[in-house]
C-alpha cells in the first residue's frame, strides 16, 4: 500500500509543506534529530506529504507555517515534560502532524487518500478514507517508535 495524496480537489501551491520535508529531513541528515531513525523520519514526510498539503492549500501557507511552528514548540514543551531524557524541550514532528492530519479531517471529514495497492500482475487505485490512513500512519508512527525504543 502506497499512499499517494489526498483527493481533495483543492488547486495551489503547497511550498511551506515541501519546505517542512526538506528542513526536517535536512536536520535528520545532519543529525541534529538524533532519535531518530531513517524509518521514523520517512513515515514523517509521509505524514507531512499526505496531512499537511490540503490543510496548506485551504489556511494559505503563512498561517498553515505559523501554525505548525506554534504546534511544534508547544507540543516540544510538552514531550519535554513527559519525557525525562529529553530535557525540558524537545523537538516534536509527530504531534504537530498527527494535530495537522487531524485539522484536516475537521475541514474536510469525507476525505481520502489516493492509494496505490502493488499487488503483482494487477495494480490498482484506491481511496482509502482520510481517518483511516491517518490511524495506520499514527500506529506505524508509534510502532517504529516502541521498537526503536526496544533497541536502546
Amino acid at each position: 500500500m502506497i499512499p499517494l495524496r489526498d483527493n481533495q480537489e483543492i488547486k495551489g501551491h503547497v511550498w511551506g509543506t515541501l519546505a517542512l520535508i526538506v528542513i526536517n529531513f535536512g536536520l535528520f541528515l545532519a543529525g541534529d534529530i538524533p532519535h531518530l531513525n531513517i524509518w521514523q523520519v520517512l513515515v514523517l514526510m509521509l505524514g507531512i506529504w499526505l496531512f499537511c498539503a490540503y490543510a496548506e492549500r485551504r489556511l494559505g501557507t503563512l498561517p498553515f507555517l505559523a501554525i505548525y511552528l506554534a504546534l511544534a514548540v508547544s507540543t516540544g514543551f510538552l514531550v519535554g515534560a513527559v519525557d525525562s531524557h529529553s530535557g525540558t524541550f524537545a523537538v516534536s514532528i509527530f504531534l504537530p502532524v498527527l494535530t495537522l492530519g487531524t485539522i484536516h479531517l475537521a475541514i474536510a471529514p469525507s476525505s481520502k487518500i489516493v492509494t496505490l495497492v502493488p499487488i503483482p500482475f494487477a495494480m490498482a487505485f484506491y481511496e482509502i478514507p482520510t481517518v483511516a490512513m491517518l490511524i495506520i500512519w499514527a500506529a506505524a508512527e508509534v510502532l517504529i517508535t516502541g521498537l526503536t525504543q526496544v533497541g536502546t
